[in-house]
């Protein structure tokens, strides 16, 4: 790992050049994790809710929420309500963690509110999967700061048994950076939490065994980021490119046209400077208008970059734990496919 330093317990790395990556503290057993409803709340699904904090509850973890948690509606409370209890888990020394609750359509109307300064100062992890993105992108790409693209949010623990995918996520949030393997099986049926379908990566522009610093998240959500004034996206690159950076992306319900499009805007922009490898996911809900493949309009938007199509992250379960800024190894071919966390 030429030009990274890690520290002795593992908080944080340093480029030789001076740049610093922040690794908020791993949590231990009886630790606080604070959740907060930074898009929808979660009282139309109180009961997958009730069992998620049941599971985590039972893997050591003790929770802590916010008052706009258990609500309903498209948003949870009004923007400046939600970055106000997402400040006040970040400056509560009791919390160890903050988890956003549930996904949903309309957290990109707190960014401006909330003071990063706070979040910045006292720094921890923060974790969440899907409309959280730009939460996490920006800590990350703007501040520094490590985050996890977690397999759900903190209402999607509800599956008892857990799935190893979910008792991973536990693992490394306490420093146990497990490597991923491929999962044999995924759901058929989305949100149906059967996993009955072999699942298969498909590599676009052969094999890989590709290390690199991972970034990433929910495809729909990046897209509205480009050319803003949270965009500091190519200055990540000029501070951390030289390790490779490793993209992953998460389809909820984007047309194959749609990622055909937006890849080409990524790359337009400069995102895909120094991109050692692309890993997509299986898309949530598929669909197209002019009867092209997501695989083939990947392969047409990316021909000189390699590309995992179908890889373990996103809505679709089972999906990896995903750290923002952390090296990684990742390898896909006939034998192996994997994703390892590398010191």
């Amino acid at each position: 790992m030429t030009g990274i330093k890690y520290n002795k317990d593992c908080t944080f790395w340093v480029k030789d050049e001076g740049d610093i990556m922040i690794i908020p503290k791993y949590l231990k057993d009886n630790d606080v994790i604070g959740i907060t409803a930074c898009s929808a709340g979660v009282l139309d699904k109180i009961e997958k809710y009730e069992v998620s904090i049941n599971n985590v509850k039972n893997n050591k973890f003790r929770i802590k929420e916010t008052n706009n948690v258990r609500t309903s509606g498209v948003v949870s409370s009004e923007a400046l309500t939600r970055a106000r209890e997402l400040e006040s888990l970040f400056l509560d020394d009791e919390v160890d963690m903050v988890a956003i609750a549930s996904g949903g359509d309309f957290l990109y109307d707190m960014l401006d509110k909330v003071d990063f300064n706070i979040l910045k100062s006292h720094p921890k992890w923060l974790a969440g999967s899907s409309d959280p993105t730009s939460l996490l992108y920006i800590m990350t790409t703007n501040y520094d700061i490590a985050t996890i693209y977690s397999p759900c949010n903190m209402s999607g623990f509800n599956i008892t048994p857990l799935h190893e995918s979910y008792l991973n996520y536990f693992k490394i949030l306490k420093g146990d950076l497990v490597k991923q393997n491929k999962y044999p099986y995924t759901e058929d049926e989305h949100f149906s939490d059967e996993l009955t379908k072999e699942n298969t990566w498909l590599n676009i522009n052969g094999d890989v065994d590709e290390r690199g610093v991972l970034i990433g998240g929910c495809i729909e959500v990046l897209k509205d980021i480009i050319g803003t004034k949270f965009d500091k996206t190519k200055d990540f690159i000029d501070k951390y490119g030289n390790e490779g950076i490793i993209w992953y992306f998460d389809i909820f319900n984007m047309s194959s046209e749609g990622v055909y499009n937006t890849l080409l805007q990524f790359k337009n922009a400069g995102w895909f400077k120094k991109t050692k490898a692309i890993l997509i996911g299986k898309v949530c809900f598929p669909n197209t208008f002019v009867d092209m493949s997501y695989e083939e309009l990947i392969s047409k938007a990316m021909p000189d970059i390699k590309v995992i199509y179908n890889f373990d992250v996103g809505h679709v379960k089972p999906s990896f734990t995903m750290i923002n800024g952390f090296k990684v190894r990742v390898i896909s071919n006939k034998e192996e496919g994997s994703l390892e966390y590398l010191k």
